[in-house]
């Protein structure tokens, strides 16, 4: 076909340019990417418009880039129409840093000051710059299965110029396995309990009971889907019959435990009304195994080579996959598992393969792809149904398999513990429901309250995989409380990417304080923590001394139920002091006011306009604050179900005609408190039976609703 301007859409999005096209008669300009035009502007009079052609502007050839820019001799305002995948989503086209919020969204948000899109489905991210500009409406409009955002922007002689990345996180970040068109993760909020910080390698049949009754009646109507079972189950060493297969080594229990095995398991889990899930690793323990299957494992001359946080290698040739790997994942899913943790991965790699690149035993692809065989292996044998987590350490290799992968080492219920797990959340969140589900590892809440609330109410808004670890004992009410009301997580996705922040040092607390990562002794809590040994954990960095380092301040984004809204977290890793926050810092209007709401004082704080004023926190203490547009109508701002103010229990909320429609869900036999904005001169003229009043002071009305069914509809008649 000669016809030059089309372009078939491919499977595979081209590492190339947006082609211009100027259509006189409709005087619009538009650039076509893989058969769409992605980018349109309607000029009219566009005599003495200047915009560049062609691939003119190409910058790169690999990790490519694409610069375009349009001028104009005379100030006009235009629209320019996005047109992109229906997954399509607002996205700042840099990472935080001190004293500026980490962005997250929930739904279809447009956020304040974010000039940047981000198409999931075709990995390509799109920044403009150079111009003053605004959203022309509220959220994404989704029509015909395609996201459409519209910007008016005022061009000039000073040019507009537009940033195109294809192919973003696969080139641009360097994870070469993200090929969204071929593989998208399980995006669902994930909950549930995991047995190894509770009990380490000390578990058993009844343990698993109690704990799945005791979750039940607990946490499963707040959203617990799942009980883990964690290392020591399986019978040692592997597999305990050295000419047997690896399949056979982990489906064989230990029989003081387990006497009747994985079922008693996985029935032990189901009856309880929860998904059992199973944890396994990338280990060959038993020394007699290389003798018996030489084949399996990697030599380096006559010894079979053991790594130092690992024991013996898998060879991860095709026979030895098909025959140890493929069977053994297969089995789990079979036996009725919904959930696989991976574990020592990190170590088969770093410890294993790459000490064989060390030796020139291979080379670096020899061992990258023995390891990408080995994950491809596994994910044969669970299929796609099957949620899948890699452990620990986020491994290019593991990207396009996996649905969550853990990133950061062991957690506990010390302030270094709890401290990692912020802060990683924070340093990894440009991969949040894009590469996979940000796994920060277990909670152990028999750590102080207030740390209990801080890392639980982050994993909750940020959308991070949320599983306790802890014995029955730890679950005061106090702490039943707090998990309550951070289940479940929301489906958080990033709103914000770039590369990974290296500028903070890692993982700075497993040499601290005598306790080290080899020990298997679960850590005490420490009744405090020194504000020195607080600056030694975190390590000097740019920042450390800001209003907010960075991983203190996140802004949340949610679009739910017909309403919109933020919610501020400020979370304590290193102590805050009073300080003053703009509303442009959180993605909101500095010209509008907000109504602010205190989330676990249960307060209305008050009206904020350009900036809010903060107090201070003390370490490992956080401040979380709803932030609602103030309006002229009656509005819920915010309820005690959920650490969202709240995501989780409205399903429906219009005002019309002087009535407060609410459709809600909640859990039978329980209460939820809602609170409502009054604008002035309004007042409650009558309300649902199955509601009332429980206070109404500074515009604000505490209602409360009891939940004889698990969906209610009410109604507020001002």
């Amino acid at each position: 076909m000669n016809n030059l301007n089309f372009h078939p859409i491919q499977v595979v999005p081209p590492n190339a340019h947006a082609l211009h096209k100027w259509n006189e008669d409709q005087q619009l300009l538009a650039y076509e990417y893989n058969g769409i035009n992605i980018i349109t502007m309607h000029i009219p009079n566009a005599e003495d418009l200047g915009f560049r052609h062609g691939s003119d502007g190409s910058m790169q050839s690999v990790q490519y880039f694409q610069q375009i820019y349009v001028a104009m001799e005379k100030p006009m305002s235009v629209v320019m129409t996005l047109n992109l995948s229906e997954d399509a989503i607002n996205m700042r086209p840099k990472r935080a840093k001190a004293n500026e919020a980490i962005l997250g969204q929930c739904g279809n948000v447009l956020i304040d000051g974010v000039n940047a899109v981000y198409d999931i489905s075709l990995d390509l991210l799109i920044d403009w710059n150079g111009v003053k500009w605004s959203w022309l409406s509220k959220e994404i409009e989704i029509v015909e299965g395609r996201a459409i955002i519209k910007v008016r922007v005022e061009l000039g002689q000073k040019p507009m110029f537009i940033n195109l990345r294809p192919l973003y996180y696969n080139k641009h970040l360097g994870y070469n396995y993200h090929k969204p068109w071929d593989f998208k993760p399980n995006t669902k909020p994930v909950a549930g309990w995991c047995s190894w910080e509770a009990y380490r390698r000390d578990i058993d049949i009844d343990k698993i009971k109690n704990i799945a009754k005791f979750m039940a009646q607990n946490f499963k109507d707040y959203g617990m889907e799942y009980i883990q079972v964690d290392d020591g189950y399986q019978k040692m060493p592997l597999p305990a019959n050295p000419k047997g297969t690896m399949e056979e080594g982990w489906m064989t229990c230990e029989e003081n435990k387990f006497p009747d095995g994985h079922q008693s398991i996985v029935s032990a889990i189901n009856d309880e009304g929860f998904l059992p899930a199973i944890w396994t690793n990338a280990n060959i323990t038993n020394p007699e195994f290389p003798v018996n299957n030489p084949e399996a494992v990697l030599w380096n001359g006559d010894e079979a080579i053991k790594g130092e946080w690992i024991d013996y290698l898998y060879s991860c040739t095709p026979e030895t996959l098909e025959k140890h790997v493929v069977p053994l994942f297969k089995s789990f899913k079979d036996m009725g598992y919904q959930y696989i943790k991976i574990d020592a991965i990190r170590h088969l790699l770093f410890d294993g393969l790459h000490e064989c690149v060390r030796l020139g035993l291979m080379t670096n692809e020899e061992a990258e792809h023995k390891f990408r065989a080995y994950m491809e292996a596994t994910k044969r044998g669970l299929g796609d149904d099957v949620y899948y987590l890699a452990s620990w350490g986020e491994m290019h290799e593991v990207v396009g398999l996996v649905d969550a992968c853990r990133i950061s080492m062991d957690a506990n219920p010390t302030w270094a513990g709890i401290r990692m797990q912020l802060f990683e959340s924070a340093r990894w969140f440009h991969t949040q429901r894009i590469l996979f589900v940000n796994d920060p590892d277990h909670v152990c809440v028999r750590t102080k309250l207030d740390w209990a609330k801080s890392v639980l109410s982050l994993i909750s808004l940020s959308g991070g995989l949320y599983m306790l670890s802890d014995t029955l004992d730890a679950y005061k009410d106090e702490k039943i409380d707090v998990i309550r009301k951070t289940l479940p997580t929301l489906a958080t996705k990033t709103a914000e990417t770039g590369a990974l922040t290296v500028d903070y040092p890692a993982y700075t607390w497993t040499k601290l304080h005598g306790f080290a990562v080899q020990s298997h002794e679960a850590p005490v809590v420490a009744d405090d923590v020194s504000l020195e040994d607080a600056l030694n954990m975190s390590g000097v960095y740019e920042g450390v001394d800001a209003e907010h380092p960075f991983s203190s301040l996140w802004s949340f984004h949610i679009n739910k139920a017909d309403r919109k809204w933020c919610v501020m977290a400020r979370i304590a890793t290193l102590p805050l002091e009073e300080s003053t926050i703009s509303m442009k810092t959180l993605g909101l209007d500095e010209n509008k006011t907000y109504l602010a709401f205190d989330f676990w004082k249960q307060s209305f704080v008050g009206e904020v306009k350009g900036s809010y004023n903060a107090g201070s926190l003390a370490l490992g203490c956080c401040e979380i604050i709803a932030l609602y547009e103030k309006t002229p109508d009656p509005q819920v701002i915010a309820s005690d179900r959920h650490v969202s103010m709240d995501a989780v229990s409205i399903d429906e909320h219009v005002y019309v005609n002087k009535n407060l429609n609410l459709k809600l869900n909640g859990i039978i036999n329980n209460t939820i408190r809602y609170y409502v904005y009054i604008p002035e001169g309004e007042k409650i003229k009558n309300i649902s039976n199955n509601a009332k009043i429980i206070t109404q002071t500074n515009n604000i009305a505490c209602i409360e609703v009891e939940f004889k069914e698990k969906a209610l509809d009410i109604f507020i008649e001002f």
